[in-house]
């Protein structure tokens, strides 16, 4: 069950591993292209699940139940072996509780963030599950001062793999005295419609005051070029836009002006400096405020964090966003070559955090071992 663009990924390189384990394996439930190319029998894509925020979650709510009830009465039916449950809590832990209570095995794969709001959840995972599989490092180290380790497993984060083969074929620089910008405002139509028109403005901000910058806009397979071409209009008339691998784009770039998200990863992964931006509705980032109980939100500064809790990257969420001051933190990174070298050098020690290639295979171990299947086994 992969509820996002990143869970579908993840959910994609997981397959592939398993089924280098275990033959015959068979698959179905909730995905989106990757999983499909993998074989997955969808009983839903992912977009149909895809919000950000408590508020937009609601619109939801209907579809969600009916189709966990779906999934649960399929998995039943044919006699599944496990349930992998990648991220997604509000969807997953409902879902979990019910294949559960029919003798289904579950693995959740990408902890929910409990380290960070509703921490009591962690104790619902651990008892629901055969094993947690967590790809940060201070993610077990979480779990384990709280007593409830035994079942994690940190096996690093797949992104690794991409990075490694993506990176060894570097991109070309920009032209001399040019400058590159790279813009990734979501993989969700409503991270788009908030998030896109505040970004060309900041572009536009940038672009008042030097001549010297190109963008490059990085298109999730998730979003259609008819819908950037709708949010962003004439703003981004010259913008280059991309699809597909990015990470070499990334490295060889100036700065990143990107979505809170799994993107702030491949911008470590890549070492380039960023200003990271978010916007939700108002009711939800009051809610979040409340429970939310860590100092930075961005993977990034959380990666890089030396325990003082200081930013390596700006954060700009919500009422900080705006197109001026976007623009003032990314012009900071263009005219200031020491801050834009040491920002790199701590995204590059930062990168520590994520393990080491490989993270799909030594995942498809895991859930073997917790559900007792040898390798090389009939799944």
């Amino acid at each position: 069950m992969a509820g996002e663009v990143s869970g579908d990924q993840h959910a994609g390189a997981l397959l592939e591993a398993l089924a280098e384990r275990v033959t015959p394996l068979e698959a179905f439930g909730v995905g989106g292209e990757r999983c499909t190319r993998g074989g997955v029998r969808l009983l839903a894509h992912q977009q149909e699940l895809a919000v950000v925020g408590f508020v937009e979650a609601f619109s939801k709510v209907r579809f969600a139940r009916r189709l966990i009830l779906r999934l649960v009465e399929e998995a039943v039916s044919a006699r599944a072996d496990a349930a992998v449950l990648i991220d997604s809590p509000d969807f997953n832990l409902p879902l979990a509780r019910r294949l559960a209570a029919r003798g289904i095995p579950v693995v959740f794969y990408v902890s929910p963030q409990v380290w960070a709001w509703r921490a009591g959840r962690a104790r619902t995972i651990s008892r629901l599950g055969r094993a947690v599989l967590v790809l940060f490092e201070f993610e077990k180290r979480w779990y384990e001062e709280r007593g409830l380790g035994a079942k994690v497993v940190f096996v690093g984060h797949p992104l690794l793999d991409e990075a490694r083969h993506e990176l060894a074929d570097p991109c070309a620089a920009p032209a001399a005295g040019r400058r590159r910008v790279v813009v990734m405002p979501g993989s969700r139509e409503g991270e788009i419609r908030r998030l896109l028109p505040l970004l060309g403005g900041a572009v536009a901000c940038l672009r008042s005051g030097r001549s010297d910058v190109d963008v490059v806009l990085v298109k999730a397979d998730s979003v259609s070029r008819e819908l950037l071409r709708e949010v962003g209009g004439d703003a981004i008339g010259d913008w280059s836009i991309v699809e597909g691998p990015h990470l070499a784009l990334l490295a060889a770039s100036d700065v990143l002006l990107v979505a809170s998200g799994t993107a702030t990863i491949e911008g470590v992964l890549a070492a380039i400096p960023m200003v990271v931006v978010y916007r939700v509705a108002t009711l939800s980032y009051l809610l979040g405020k409340l429970l939310i109980k860590v100092k930075n939100v961005a993977m990034a500064n959380i990666l890089c964090d030396d325990g003082s809790g200081r930013r390596i990257v700006p954060e700009l969420i919500q009422g900080n966003a705006t197109p001026e001051r976007i623009a003032r933190e990314a012009g900071a990174f263009l005219d200031d070559p020491g801050l834009s070298l040491r920002t790199r050098e701590a995204l590059a020690r930062g990168r520590s955090g994520l393990g080491a290639p490989g993270a799909a295979g030594r995942a498809a171990d895991a859930i073997l071992s917790a559900l007792g299947v040898a390798r090389g086994g009939a799944a």
